[in-house]
């Protein structure tokens, strides 16, 4: 302490001030009066030297020159709005300036103070305490960038925004690409006036219900049903044809195709009419338990319908085996197994309504919707004719199950939450999905494999092995993510999960470009499309979405995964040992508060 005493002896009087370093000045004591007023006093002084401004709306009158008896009792600026009341004069000081102009003041008149004052705003913060949330103002009703909607567009919902527009690209892509593949006249002609007549409806019932200042309700959901209503006729009309003419050749060798065929504009047409008709909430619709109830058996009869296409498939590729030959049955097994797993986990995932399995089975069929909508350029190979002639017609079964599955009737029956936790469970279906989809790939290319030895398969024998030891790969990756993420310490699970998803990106983008290169093939799940598509995924659903949070707003990455493990098994989680502040982190304070 002497040193710093003698040390302090060369600083000025008033050391706090000082421009030394702080870390050499003593903090033991703080400044008195005395000590302030004299550092202070030169700086009011310059402050009252400088110009002043010409006082502004957002500004006060400086009050410091008034006598402090002059003000009344309540006459204090208003805690809450920050206004000050007008200061009422004495009867002489008015008489004596009643002919002064408004521009002067005399001695006896006090300046003015009813400055208009902007009211503090109320702000709320993130739990975080660092980033403050958008405050209310004036252009509080502009949109995204600017864009203001009219007032009779605030009904209009985003989901069924977007189903409409999934629907009339749905249709519009059916009428150009393949709908038969045997081109028949009679039933591409019904195809197309059918996809017209829907078009057209979907554009009436908007044009119907935002142009009139009353919209008839009632009318437009009937123009919507009866609209669209033979497009969906004519899509499962087209499907049962080829069913029914497909029965007398259904063992026969075909060298000239099908007798119709199933081009991927049915399954289209057929999503496109399904999400359309269904009436929308600006359409003064609600689903009631009728509805939901109609939704689900909906679902079930996909499920029997392709119940009895699996049948009719396996009938067929046994008997093909003694009239075609064991190669092309083979082949088709291979992709009927591939087929049945991915209809069974959709169909599973709604009708059991698990919650987490429902919401990727949702966006893995999405997916497969709009890359079939590219299949002109495309060519994938799940998007390829089909025929119950010549194999297992799964397409329009699993893009029906698809618009049930999203319609409001059916979406309103599951509890769907997007919270930080969920987004783990959707990483871990991920993984599951990709393992067993490629265990059937595995089969898949060893009967392949099997077959090119005949010289009847794309590609050789061994490219066909390679690939299929890529997709065991695949299905070990797969299943060591998933366990990390279920059983390994937090940071360590994360980091296994986001290098898995790497893997399987770039091993999948390597697959794709050599079975494209080998033998044409576009991407998919035998060629590592489904790979890469997961590996995507999965490394966004693991980084982007903000881990929890602790007390002190830094993000917990144990919390989370502690949170998500204790979900099934019926554990206290930890994050119920925390207080539960919503209540009072959503109520808007006001500074200073009264």
């Amino acid at each position: 302490m002497d040193s710093d005493r003698r040390r302090d002896e060369n600083q000025d009087a008033d050391w706090i001030f000082a421009t030394d370093d702080p870390q050499t000045l003593p903090t033991e004591r703080l400044p008195d009066r005395a000590e302030f007023d004299r550092y202070a006093a030169p700086l009011l002084a310059r402050r009252r030297a400088e110009a002043v401004l010409p006082p502004s709306e957002q500004m006060t009158t400086d009050l410091s020159d008034l006598d402090g008896d002059a003000l009344r009792a309540g006459s204090e600026p208003e805690a809450r709005t920050g206004a000050i009341p007008m200061i009422e004069l004495d009867a002489d000081g008015a008489d004596g300036d009643a002919d002064s102009s408004p521009g002067t003041t005399s001695g006896s008149e006090m300046p003015g103070t009813t400055s208009p004052l902007r009211a503090p705003r109320d702000q709320t913060y993130a739990r975080s305490g660092t980033t403050p949330n958008a405050e209310d103002s004036e252009d509080s009703g502009r949109g995204v960038d600017g864009l203001v909607l009219p007032d009779r567009f605030k009904e209009l919902g985003v989901f069924d925004a977007l189903r409409d527009v999934l629907a009339l690209v749905c249709m519009v892509t059916a009428l150009t690409t393949t709908f038969t593949v045997a081109h028949s006249t009679l039933v591409d002609g019904v195809g197309k006036i059918a996809i017209g007549v829907g078009l057209v409806a979907l554009v009436a019932v908007h044009l119907l219900r935002w142009i009139p200042k009353a919209p008839p309700l009632t009318a437009i959901r009937a123009v919507r049903v009866i609209g669209l209503l033979p497009a969906l006729l004519v899509a499962v009309g087209t499907v049962l044809s080829d069913l029914v003419l497909s029965l007398p050749v259904l063992f026969a060798s075909l060298p000239d195709g099908p007798p119709v065929g199933l081009g991927i504009g049915v399954p289209l047409l057929l999503l496109g009419a399904i999400i359309g008709i269904e009436p929308r909430a600006h359409e003064g619709y609600l689903p009631q338990a009728r509805a939901r109830r109609v939704a689900r058996i909906g679902l079930v009869g996909v499920g029997i319908g392709a119940g009895v296409a699996l049948l009719l498939a396996l009938v067929m590729i046994v008997g093909r085996m003694f009239t075609t030959g064991w190669a092309y049955s083979l082949l088709t097994i291979g992709d009927t197994v591939i087929s049945v797993l991915l209809l069974g986990i959709v169909l599973a995932s709604a009708l059991l309504r698990e919650r987490s399995w429902y919401v990727f089975s949702t966006a893995a069929v999405g997916g497969l919707a709009l890359a079939a909508l590219a299949d002109n350029t495309l060519q994938l190979q799940f998007a390829a004719p089909l025929s119950f002639a010549t194999d297992f017609v799964y397409l329009p079964f699993l893009f029906a199950a698809l618009g049930l599955m999203i319609s409001r009737s059916f979406v309103r029956t599951m509890p769907i939450s997007f919270r930080r936790t969920d987004w783990l469970v959707f990483t871990v279906r991920a993984f599951e999905f990709s393992a067993v989809l490629h265990v059937a790939a595995v089969l898949w290319h060893l009967l392949a494999a099997l077959v090119a030895t005949t010289g009847l398969a794309p590609g050789g024998t061994v490219l066909h092995l390679i690939d299929a030891a890529v997709c065991l790969c695949f299905v070990a990756v797969s299943l060591f993510a998933r366990t990390s993420l279920l059983s390994r310490p937090a940071m360590t699970a994360r980091a296994n999960g986001v290098i898995s998803g790497l893997i399987l990106v770039v091993v999948g983008f390597l697959d794709v470009i050599v079975n494209s290169l080998a033998t044409g093939a576009g991407a998919g799940l035998v060629t590592g499309g489904t790979a890469l598509a997961v590996g995507i995924a999965v490394a966004l659903m693991l980084t982007v979405p903000a881990p929890v949070r602790d007390e002190f707003g830094a993000p917990d990455i144990a919390r989370m995964f502690a949170d998500f493990r204790s979900r099934d098994s019926g554990s206290v989680s930890l994050l119920n040992q925390v207080p539960d502040v919503t209540e009072e982190t959503a109520r808007k304070k006001v500074f200073p508060g009264r």
